[in-house]
């Protein structure tokens, strides 16, 4: 079967695959196609993101379905399911939560600094994951065009 695969801003591509290939697989292909390196590579099918260790049909990805692709910078954490599970992880910010962990240790004890770190990181990940594709569109393009503020958008919303 035949996948598109679309980058947010970028030239989509076909790859070739069968319902039993891994996600991984899927990006090996796009990483020749694309010229991005797999780990930098997060895939999506109706706004939920893909496990490498999945099977295509795991989703229900049949023929003619289109994916849609994040790239991450090249120093972001591949799995964001890590990052809750310690208090002095690194993060897609950079050193983020490790600032917020020692501003936090000024103020708690060492306990309840681990506990409201965790607590953070939880509910940031939540607000993330709540966003569609749509808003994640609008997001990049406002921050990667900020002198575009006094066009007219009206007809983005």
């Amino acid at each position: 079967m035949i996948l598109t695969v679309k980058p947010l801003q970028g030239k989509e591509c076909n790859v070739q695959v069968t319902e039993d290939d891994k996600v991984s697989t899927v990006k090996e292909l796009v990483s020749e196609r694309l010229n991005i390196p797999a780990n930098q590579q997060r895939l999506l099918y109706k706004g939920k993101a893909l496990a490498d260790e999945h099977s295509l049909s795991d989703y229900a990805i049949g023929p003619d379905a289109k994916l849609n692709l994040v790239v991450r910078p090249v120093g972001e954490r591949t799995s964001t399911a890590g990052m809750a599970g310690s208090s002095g992880s690194s993060s897609p910010q950079g050193g983020v939560w490790q600032t917020l962990s020692t501003v936090l240790a000024k103020h708690f004890s060492p306990a309840d600094a681990a506990k409201v770190h965790e607590q953070l990181i939880k509910d940031y990940e939540r607000s993330v994951r709540q966003l569609s594709l749509d808003d994640i569109e609008r997001l990049a393009g406002r921050l990667l065009h900020p002198d575009s503020e006094g066009m007219d958008t009206s007809y983005l919303d």
